[in-house]
């Protein structure tokens, strides 16, 4: 229909009115139409306007056409438009009854011929098209008229095929077709008709074709245009198969067609050109029986094996007809592709197919017409093998990181890769195959694990139905086996993540030394790191996946994956939107970083209430790397309860993540006290003893808290009332700590008594009140009773006499009354043999009198020694003792003494002469040390380890030395000058580092160690007891001090004070002749900065360096610290290079070295070895003079200047070299003289006035050499020159000492072997500079 607007101004303009010929017939037209005037259109009559436009459109597109391009005659001119369009039409179109403007076009047809009439080719097949879909019919001419005649679609194919459509509708949109011209470029096509295709042979006869037998016919198609020709046939049980058509290339375009028929009975054969049938198509065939038995025939082959079979995988089986006559069968598939028949001879017969498609297949196999025994055979096909869906991943596949006896493991997953097997062969670096372990984990899923045992590259090689999986073979990387670890890392990001979220681990310290740690992450995405030291030994390291998939994380110290990496972690994406690990919240006293305690529980709270769903997942370890266990209980409502016991003293980490994100805040440190525990608080020592403390004489007692905790103690003394006055009263005492967590509590009875000892240990402050609860000691309060002062003066022994009688008993009276103390008397009886005899001690009648009696058993003198509260009675006559025999004092016990035997009157050669008998109060002997000086005098030394008097025996071959047996008097004490103090700790010191020396106490009595450390700021000091009477001390001080000194160095001088019972020490015995003494000054020197050291001068001008000529720069370390300088240069052909550092005593150091060839210089400096700013530098070294002019004046070897000539020199012998380089200009001559091996030799250049060079080297070994000479760094005329040395003399005499210029020969090293110095002391700044004799790289340092 056509759609007209209500507003004549909506009205497109038309384009006939552009001649005054048009308008005179427009203005007929409104003549004619007299009901229709301007007002009618002004005022929207739309039945007149519908009026006008169809007069307009009657006249001028349908009427005009004709009168324009036909010279008409009366009688047409007497036609209607309608008559004149109809007549035109069926003019086109005389093979179609074409009546009206209505019915006739409603197949869609009409329109097609119309269209293929006005542009043969558009529509070719219009009568091929199906009646049944007149719309697609329509829209199918009218697009193409539209395309490429240029007619519009003023009216829709739906409404130009309804039987009901408004005529002018449809004479308007046809009016535009007798004026349409065809566009460039149309898509023409020939005029098909296949019933005009014929078909004729033998294959389609009705009957006369058998079985297994070839059918043929052609196919010819001249009249039917051009076309594809298809054949299919079909068989009686419906299986349908496409027939080979050959085309003939002929010139009635005729086709060869063969099938082969399998089956008997009637088949039908379909003939199509161009998709549609030919005539008389399909054909009915007759197929008939064939000669031959089909059940005799057999078949056989994994083919037709029900199982095992997989797609797109070729596979075959074998048919065998013998007995069964006639002509050989075939085989059909169901749903296969074409089967492959090859005849292998004695009536047997190879077929191979392909399988494309999974599941149950049905192959029919018929021999002479018949199917064959147990035809059909149902196999099932397998999904078909496709290794690149496979994939492989795990730890055991990385290519570096892994170490030998570690268990290296994968996994391949092989679900939707079809059926197939899989194979995986591991091979070490020897080749050989490796042992691996299999695991079906399930779904498709394997699990494998090997073990290797030796460094090198392994090559693992994975399979999946014959064809290697994406990456494989697999080349990795073992290194050695793991040493001891410097750092351990754990956490959640090293197992998993997500993607978009941080994967958070924590690294920790192993250790004081760590070294350099380094992070990498590999995976589907770049990964960005970032790594926060937490200034405790450890850092918390975070990564940043971007997409999912395993990522393998290493974690590297020093360059070298640690223990355990890489961590393989699996990242996968956000579980979904409400997804917010960052709202989860942790809170608790579980999770503070102080208060807490060992073997008491803590807890805290996980609030995820907006965390929205997704796993807890809580890891903690204590400092030692000891995983800890969290108990964690769901309240239901969001939240968590979590808690734990601490089971060591010491630093805390726990990570809490959710859904494998870890929370804001987490990882969480603790630090864990060691508790209050009273109970394990050890106090001992004679001044808690019950007995044997005197008045006024010191005495002492110590508290070991090692195992007690956390806490301080406390410690009270009193006294009964009556011991200093009428009441209780406080004693003043002393309390030493002694850094091993022991205490040394030292007091003084004030008179004798009764006194009692309180020991208390706190615990913590309450919350309320800022007091301190403190815990009593279980065997607190001691009491200790205190006898009066001793004096001696006041005891008197009687009975004793000078003489006694063999057999009778021998009564001594002792009598103590008023000498105090505790009043036990003992006694010790030595008879002529030196045996002791029996002795006792029996009260008298009161306390202060007793008895001491003993018998003699034969005659001689006598020794007994009587001793009161362990002293020896003064005055008393000891029978037959020799005159002069003193007891000696000043002897400690626990403490180590010794005396000298002069025995060079009876020997000046020492020897086995001496022996000593040392017996102890109680009658036990203590082991002596004897050792011979060997001129005739002897050292002993013994420690002694009871109070009260000791004799010592000293004998000469047997015999007593005058004045044997010795009294030596042992009391408790100590000697602090046997304390022995060592280490670098005393003699210099780093900031910020832990510096370590050794306090030896062993021999030195007892006493409490006190240490203290002075400087110019706070120094952190310990101390750890070594148990065998030594202790480690290590002090950290933070602050040095520019202090002035000889050396000019940055420093401070700290003094460490080293104190034994309250007394500095101040050597060793003599003896030991020690000369250090305390208090120690230590120079304490700043941590290295490389950081700040800079560098400047020509010999790093990145324009270039004159090549042989010395150069230098200056390397200013004024602000960097105290540290070791190291410089290494590299030639242009990597070879170190020689350099000179001189230190400059102002923190500045010169540096100068002589660029032998031309090329690339690499300099590398270090500082406290770390590299500083800008290095290495890279020097390019520039040629000088003109090294084409130099001359070799003296002959090499004695021989010819040629290259090559082969001259000889002997080893051993020096060997010189003159170079003229007179005219050369500006430069040096530089030689290199290599060995057979390859080694550079130490080669001498001496520079001549007459501005000639000596080179001077010896020939240490046989053999081949070549020497490179250079002139401002390039090869003069026939450089390198090659000599041979020989063992003996030469053929030629060879230039001798004699011959060497006068410098050389004043040389004090030319008289011997020439030797390189490795180490130069600066002794007025005690700079030490070494030269490595394998790099050439010269250290510098302080010492």
């Amino acid at each position: 229909m056509i759609h007209v607007e209500n507003s004549l101004h909506s009205l497109p303009p038309l384009p006939w009115f552009n001649s005054g010929h048009n308008f005179c017939s427009f203005q007929m037209i409104m003549n004619r139409t007299r009901l229709l005037d301007s007002k009618a259109i002004v005022d929207g009559n739309l039945k007149l306007i519908l009026g006008l436009i169809w007069t307009l459109i009657l006249h001028y597109s349908i009427s005009m056409p004709m009168w324009d391009e036909e010279e008409e005659a009366d009688e047409g001119r007497q036609k209607t438009p309608k008559q004149r369009l109809l007549g035109w039409i069926q003019n086109k179109l005389p093979e179609l009854p074409i009546t009206n403007f209505s019915k006739d076009w409603q197949t869609g047809q009409a329109l097609g011929a119309l269209v293929d009439s006005c542009a043969p080719g558009l529509c070719p097949d219009w009568d091929s098209w199906d009646q049944t879909k007149p719309v697609e019919n329509a829209r199918e001419a009218m697009q193409q008229a539209d395309d490429w005649l240029g007619i519009p679609q003023v009216i829709t194919p739906e409404e130009i095929v309804d039987p009901n459509v408004d005529e002018h509708s449809v004479m308007t949109y046809l009016s535009q077709f007798p004026k349409a011209k065809l566009k460039p470029g149309a898509p023409l096509r020939p005029k098909l008709n296949p019933k005009k295709a014929r078909a004729y042979g033998p294959g389609i006869e009705p009957v006369g074709n058998v079985v297994m037998k070839k059918a043929t016919f052609t196919v010819e198609t001249i009249s039917a245009g051009m076309g594809e020709v298809l054949v299919y046939v079909e068989d009686p049980a419906g299986h349908r198969e496409e027939g080979k058509v050959t085309a003939n290339n002929d010139k009635n375009r005729t086709y060869s067609v063969v099938y082969t028929p399998k089956v008997t009975g009637m088949h039908k054969v379909t003939v199509l050109f161009a998709g549609q049938h030919i005539s008389k198509s399909p054909f009915e065939v007759e197929i008939g029986m064939a000669q031959g038995d089909s059940s005799k025939a057999t078949a056989q082959g994994p083919g037709l094996e029900p199982t095992g079979n997989i797609a797109n995988k070729t596979t075959y089986f074998d048919v065998y007809t013998a007995g069964g006559g006639g002509d050989h069968g075939s085989s059909g598939e169901e749903e296969h592709g074409p089967c492959t028949i090859e005849d292998k001879g004695n009536s047997s017969y190879r077929c191979t197919y392909k399988p494309t498609q999974e599941g149950a297949h049905t192959i029919f196999i018929t021999f002479a017409g018949g199917q064959i025994s147990k035809s059909p055979f149902t196999v099932t096909v397998g999904e078909a093998c496709n290794p690149s869906l496979c994939k492989a991943k795990g730890r055991g596949l990385q290519p570096k990181g892994l170490r030998v006896k570690e268990t290296a493991d994968f996994r391949v997953y092989t679900k939707g890769a079809g059926t197939g097997e899989l194979k995986v062969s591991i091979k070490g670096p020897k080749g050989l195959e490796e042992p691996c372990k299999r695991k079906d984990l399930g779904d498709g899923v394997y699990g494998f694990e090997y073990f290797p045992s030796t460094p090198g590259t392994y090559i693992i090689t994975i399979t999946w139905g014959g064809q290697h999986i994406p990456r494989s073979p697999i080349e990795v990387k073992i290194g050695a086996e793991a040493g001891q670890q410097k750092v351990r890392a754990w956490g959640p990001g090293l197992e998993g993540g997500v993607v978009g979220k941080s994967a958070d681990f924590v690294v920790e310290a192993v250790g004081d030394n760590v070294g350099t740690l380094g992070f990498s992450v590999e995976g589907p995405s770049q990964a960005k790191i970032e790594c926060d030291d937490k200034g405790d030994g450890s850092c918390d390291v975070r990564y940043w996946p971007t997409e999912a998939g395993e990522y393998a994380v290493h974690v590297l110290c020093n360059n070298e994956d640690i223990q355990h990496s890489p961590f393989m972690a699996e990242v996968v994406n956000a579980p979904g939107k409400d997804f917010y690990p960052d709202k989860v919240k942790a809170y608790g006293p579980g999770l503070q970083s102080n208060g807490l305690a060992v073997g008491k529980p803590t807890e805290f709270t996980v609030d995820a209430k907006q965390g929205g769903k997704a796993p807890l997942k809580i890891t903690a370890q204590d400092g030692e790397g000891n995983p800890m266990e969290v108990q964690v209980k769901d309240n239901g409502n969001g939240t968590y309860s979590c808690s734990y016991t601490p089971k060591k003293p010491v630093k805390h980490t726990v990570m809490v993540s959710w859904g494998g994100v870890n929370i804001p805040d987490s990882p969480f440190r603790m630090n864990i006290g060691a508790g209050c525990h009273p109970n394990k608080v050890k106090v001992s020592g004679p001044g808690v003893s019950k007995t044997g403390l005197k008045a006024f004489e010191p005495t002492y007692f110590t508290v070991d808290c090692a195992e007690a905790g956390q806490g301080d103690i406390s410690i009270g003394i009193k006294c009964a009332p009556g011991v200093v006055g009428p009441a209780e009263a406080d004693i003043d005492f002393d309390i030493i700590r002694n850094d091993n967590d022991t205490f040394t509590v030292k007091y003084t009875p004030p008179g004798a008594g009764n006194y009692t000892i309180m020991v208390l240990f706190a615990t913590r402050p309450t919350r309320r009140r800022c007091d301190v609860r403190r815990r009593q000691h279980p065997k607190s309060p001691f009491n200790v009773a205190v006898a009066p002062t001793l004096d001696l003066s006041k005891v008197s022994v009687t009975g004793l006499g000078d003489k006694m009688t063999v057999g009778k008993d021998k009564d001594v009276t002792v009598k103590s009354k008023g000498a105090g103390g505790q009043g036990k008397v003992a006694a010790k009886v030595t008879g002529p043999a030196g045996k002791p005899i029996a002795s006792k001690v029996e009260p008298g009648l009161s306390a202060d009198v007793a008895h001491v009696k003993f018998i003699p058993r034969e005659a001689g003198p006598y020794q007994v020694e009587l001793t009161y509260d362990g002293v020896p009675i003064p005055g008393l006559l000891q029978p037959h003792s020799l005159p002069g025999n003193r007891p000696i004092q000043g002897v400690y016990r626990e403490a180590t003494t010794d005396f000298t035997v002069d025995a060079r009157a009876l020997t000046q050669s020492g020897g086995d002469h001496i022996k000593t008998v040392i017996s102890n109060p109680s009658g036990a002997r203590t082991d002596a040390l004897i050792s011979d000086r060997g001129d005739g005098t002897y050292d002993v030394e013994y420690t002694p380890y009871e109070e009260g008097l000791h004799s010592v025996e000293v004998c000469y071959d047997g015999s007593p030395v005058p004045q044997s047996p010795f009294r030596v008097v042992v009391t408790e004490g100590c000697d602090p000058t046997r304390v022995r103090v060592h280490g670098p700790g005393l003699k210099s010191g780093i900031t910020n580092k832990p510096n370590k020396f050794t306090v030896e106490t062993r021999g030195a009595g007892t006493g409490g160690l006190g240490l203290a450390m002075e400087g110019p700021s706070e120094a952190k000091m310990s101390c750890t007891d070594n148990k065998d009477g030594s202790c480690s001390v290590e002090y950290i001080p933070y602050e040095p001090e520019l202090t002035t000194s000889t050396s000019l160095t940055t420093g401070s001088q700290s003094q460490v004070r080293v104190s034994y019972d309250r007394q500095p020490i101040t050597g060793q015995n003599q003896l030991r002749q020690a000369a250090n003494h305390s208090p120690y000054k230590v120079k304490v020197l700043p941590t290295h900065d490389a950081s700040k050291v800079k560098c400047s001068g020509p010999g790093l001008n990145t324009t270039g360096v004159p090549a042989s000529l010395p150069v230098e720069f200056t390397i200013d370390a004024k602000d960097a610290g105290e540290g070791l300088l190291a410089v290494q240069i590299t030639d242009p052909e990597g070879k170190p290079k020689k350099a000179e550092i001189r230190d400059n005593h102002d923190g500045t150091y010169l540096v100068s070295y002589v660029p032998d060839m031309t090329g690339r210089y690499t300099i590398l400096i270090k500082y406290g070895g770390d590299e500083i700013p800008y290095s290495p530098y890279r020097i390019r070294a520039l040629p000088t003079g003109d090294a084409s002019k130099c001359m070799v004046t003296v002959s090499i070897g004695g021989h010819g200047l040629g290259a090559g000539m082969g001259p000889t020199i002997q080893i051993g012998e020096q060997t010189v070299i003159t170079v003229d380089a007179k005219a050369a200009g500006k430069g040096k001559v530089t030689c290199s003289v290599f060995t057979p091996e390859g080694a550079e030799l130490d080669v001498d250049v001496v520079e001549n006035e007459d501005g000639t060079f000596d080179i001077f080297y010896t020939a240490p070994q046989p053999g081949e050499y070549v020497i490179c000479v250079r002139f401002g760094g390039e090869h003069i005329p026939n450089s390198p020159f090659q000599v041979t040395a020989l063992e003996g003399a030469p053929s030629d005499p060879l230039l001798q000492q004699s011959q060497m210029p006068q410098y050389y020969a004043q040389q004090p090293w030319v008289q011997g072997q020439t030797c390189v110095s490795f180490i130069t002391l600066h002794h007025s700044s005690s700079l030490l500079s070494v030269l490595c004799p394998s790099c050439l790289c010269l250290v510098s340092g302080f010492v």
